[in-house]
């Protein structure tokens, strides 16, 4: 079954995925929406979003900044192919 995504949903993800790891974001979100969302349907969604995960068990940092919308509704940042620089706190 196809569910849209809301905003709140897709932002939320965005500002928490580099803090959480992707089994704490379907828990929170499944809490806060009434419906359950599994730890797959929300992998498939940040990684739609352009959020990638750095590899490894319990890792939470990003392997680069998402892009994000600015004010104007235009995206902000590039995807900065080819680096494996990671984001942390």
């Amino acid at each position: 079954m196809n569910v849209k995504w809301t905003e709140q949903e897709k932002d939320y993800i965005r500002e928490n995925a580099q803090f959480m790891k992707d089994k704490e974001l379907a828990k929170n979100l499944s809490d806060k929406s009434g419906r359950t969302i599994t730890v797959d349907a929300l992998r498939k969604v940040r990684q739609k979003l352009g959020i990638k995960k750095k590899h490894g068990r319990g890792i939470c940092a990003l392997v680069y900044s998402p892009v994000e919308k600015n004010e104007s509704g235009s995206l902000d940042g590039e995807y900065n192919s080819g680096s494996s620089e990671t984001i942390s706190d």
